[in-house]
């Protein structure tokens, strides 16, 4: 595992991992808390100890693991996907055309997925307003980041 120098050093950007993949910040209850966030499945916490070591609880080992290794890591619990999908497709089919989102290449069947531009599991409505049509792994990469960085991901396939 990693030491206390090398948690604080990288606290920023697996403050943002967390938050991008759907956990929750939250503030430390006393002077040992390291990082506290709640995710799916509860609150995690690094805690130090009196040599400067760290105990990882809940979940807060395997994200550190999965931020360190590049790997998927998900916080926030999975959405259930909405009742009238091929109404909610034929719709954005009509208005957007069959383009991936992202990649802008043609999505079809089972390759097609609706993508939220604000996620549902930081409030977004499902809503037509806030969907679009995307490639399944092009949506899978999105994950939960922000809706800029969402525009981002469109604006490099498109130089």
């Amino acid at each position: 595992m990693s030491t206390l120098a090398q948690l604080t050093k990288r606290r920023a950007k697996f403050e943002e991992f967390l938050s991008a993949r759907g956990a929750q910040i939250m503030q430390p209850t006393n002077e040992w808390e390291v990082l506290r966030f709640k995710s799916s499945k509860g609150v995690s916490i690094v805690y130090r100890n009196s040599k400067d070591g760290l105990t990882w609880t809940g979940e807060s080992a395997d994200a550190w693991n999965a931020f360190t290794d590049n790997q998927h890591w998900r916080g926030a619990p999975a959405t259930k996907r909405p009742k009238n999908v091929e109404g909610h497709v034929r719709a954005l089919l009509a208005r957007d055309g069959e383009g991936c989102f992202y990649c802008l290449k043609p999505t079809d069947g089972d390759n097609r997925t609706v993508e939220h531009l604000v996620a549902r599991s930081h409030g977004g409505p499902n809503h037509l307003s806030n969907m679009v049509l995307a490639h399944r792994r092009c949506n899978s990469n999105a994950g939960h980041l922000s809706v800029m960085e969402k525009i981002r991901i469109r604006e490099g396939a498109t130089k």
